[in-house]
């Protein structure tokens, strides 16, 4: 059963291995405390007999409940901000890498698919051309070589996530393993691997046969590679401020400390009230646990497996690289007749360029009795037009001529300029 299996597998828990120096520390506090107040307010032996105190002039250590009440609200509410902002660093990084995965294989797929000799240039066969001959050999080296480089991208993307100590010498084994030997050595030598195995892809991308839009649609994927390098980069390079991650630990550090104080007198059923001790114990485990996970989620890339992850992108690459069509398929042709084209509706909708000659344009005759009697209507004479009337200024234009009035400007009347005096 699940429920007794999680309960079995606390001991082997990594979370709460890490925290023996924590809850030991809360363990002592409490022993502590038992050992105290039984001195200075009085003990039971183990017979069962009651002893008054053995030191009367020292007080005892005890704290009110209402304290802590009055601290869980806001306690409760750093640990829960603190474990969200880390959680969504831990998942922005799983999404980043789930669509590393996606777009490795999508750029695998196209290279595979649209590998087609003698249509670099228009996308498709002019027509009575010959088909051109693929050499499988050259075609599997070319799509091998793609294949390899994008996985080169996501394994110097997960060695420039960890530290230099813990993956530097298995990364470049696993290169020169995979790699060409130049390609290899100028991808280690480069500062920013990242963007050199990028580098590759288009290179690699430019080498095979196909029409510049589809390769531009490549290129629309590798471009992702340079988000996911970036949003990773941002995560890596900004942790939660550190003031906000040491206020809230030492918020809790303190509260569990000062918690046997406070419930030291609901135990007083228990022998000497020792069922204080593992009580808060268990109590700073689980506390302290979920301080830990929140350290633990803040930096992702130390818990994600990364190195699985671009292993898996590496053989499904080299998987999609080795398909072959179970059906065979041709590009398509093109009429390069003269006649004006258009694209079919269909063609559209399969993504296929197909095209079909417009039909030439027909000439439209009248009937004859048109024609007759276009011939034999006479033409109307023309008609005089009367000349115009003018009236105010283009009267004065019309019989002075339009050099000899000047009208006078619009506004005159109501403004007056005066030339200043010398």
């Amino acid at each position: 059963d699940r429920f007794w299996r999680n309960l079995g597998n606390i001991p082997n828990s990594g979370i709460y291995r890490g925290l023996i120096n924590e809850v030991a520390a809360v363990a002592t506090i409490s022993t502590m405390a038992c050992v105290w107040n039984g001195l200075t307010g009085g003990y039971t032996d183990f017979s069962g007999v009651n002893h008054d105190a053995v030191i009367t002039s020292l007080p005892m250590l005890t704290l009110p409940l209402g304290v802590f009440t009055v601290c869980n609200s806001s306690l409760s509410l750093l640990l829960v901000f603190r474990t969200k902002n880390c959680y969504e660093r831990w998942d922005g990084a799983r999404k980043m890498w789930g669509l590393m995965i996606n777009r490795s294989r999508d750029v695998v797929r196209m290279g595979a698919q649209w590998y087609a000799p003698g249509t670099e240039k228009s996308g498709f066969l002019e027509e009575g051309a010959p088909l051109a001959e693929i050499d499988e050999e050259v075609k599997a080296e070319k799509l091998n070589r793609l294949s390899k480089s994008v996985w080169s991208f996501s394994r110097a993307l997960a060695r420039h996530l960890t530290p230099p100590d813990e993956d530097e010498e298995q990364f470049q084994k696993d290169v020169r393993e995979r790699l060409e030997p130049a390609q290899a050595e100028a991808l280690i030598a480069s500062d920013h691997r990242p963007n050199r195995a990028m580098y590759d892809i288009g290179c690699a991308i430019n080498d095979l046969p196909m029409h510049f839009m589809r390769r531009n649609q490549m290129d629309l994927d590798v471009a992702h590679f340079e988000d996911i390098s970036g949003g990773c980069e941002r995560i890596f390079g900004t942790p939660v401020p550190l003031v906000y991650s040491r206020h809230t630990a030492r918020y809790l550090t303190a509260y569990l400390l000062m918690l046997p104080l406070g419930l030291y007198s609901g135990f007083g059923d228990s022998w000497n009230h020792i069922a204080l001790v593992p009580s808060v114990a268990a109590i700073s485990l689980f506390l302290f646990g979920i301080e830990e996970l929140a350290t633990s989620l803040e930096e992702p890339f130390s818990i994600l497996p990364l190195i699985g992850i671009s292993n898996k992108i590496g053989v499904n690459c080299d998987e999609l690289a080795s398909f072959t069509p179970f059906f065979e398929s041709t590009p398509a042709t093109f009429d390069s007749s003269p006649a004006p084209v258009m694209a079919t509706a269909s063609s559209v909708q399969e993504g296929v360029p197909k095209v079909v000659a417009a039909e030439e344009p027909k000439e439209i005759s009248e009937p004859e009795e048109v024609e007759a009697e276009r011939e034999v209507t006479p033409a109307s004479p023309p008609v005089e037009k009367a000349a115009p009337k003018f009236t105010g200024d283009e009267a004065v234009v019309d019989a002075l001529g339009p050099k000899a009035y000047t009208p006078e400007p619009l506004f005159s009347k109501f403004f007056t300029t005066t030339t200043p005096s010398k």
